[in-house]
């Protein structure tokens, strides 16, 4: 009894595979995992957008009006590179620290920013977001974090996706650029 049912869940288990036919097998096959194979552009803070210093919108652009101040720590990247279609699509994680007076109310701050994809010097694709910062009552520090689950982009055929890099910042005003500047916060 044990020699005839090995020959049918061998040929059940072959009939499955050649019935689901090649496109699983290409699509199985067409991705690698760049985080393993050192495929994934790599990922950046664009210094000169990296702090973001809120002014109080009644008071205007006065640096002494700044009600917060949020910088970007930290950025990682994974991806997916599939070598049939020359595409990638990443994730990219960005660490945040913001920090404000003591003592104040619970708030919530809706802050811009920017992913881009560049490759020789050259903007590909900028796409804007936000991320939501959180105070609490009386908290002057929030570490967090905010994830782009999937940003993709196509690969020239002459190029490898390390070739490209991704960069993130602030979406800063010219208001906000200048102070930075004065605060000697990055080098122009």
């Amino acid at each position: 009894m044990k020699s005839r049912l090995i020959p049918i869940v061998t040929a059940s288990a072959l009939a499955l595979v050649s019935l689901s036919g090649c496109e699983t097998y290409d699509s199985i096959t067409s991705y690698i995992s760049s985080s393993s194979a050192g495929q994934c552009p790599d990922a950046a803070i664009l210094a000169g957008t990296s702090i973001l210093p809120a002014f109080d919108a009644a008071a205007g652009d006065d640096p002494s009006n700044v009600v917060y101040t949020i910088s970007m720590t930290n950025v990682t990247t994974r991806c997916d590179f599939s070598k049939r279609d020359k595409t990638v699509d990443a994730r990219v994680r960005i660490y945040v620290h913001a920090t404000r007076p003591p003592g104040g109310v619970a708030a919530d701050y809706r802050v811009p920013y920017y992913l881009a994809v560049t490759t020789g010097g050259d903007i590909l694709d900028k796409k804007l977001y936000s991320l939501t910062i959180h105070f609490p009552e009386a908290g002057a520090i929030e570490d967090t974090d905010v994830t782009v689950d999937s940003t993709e982009f196509q690969v020239d055929k002459a190029k490898q996706p390390y070739d490209y890099h991704l960069l993130v910042g602030f979406q800063l005003t010219k208001a906000q650029v200048e102070y930075n500047k004065k605060m000697g916060r990055y080098e122009p």
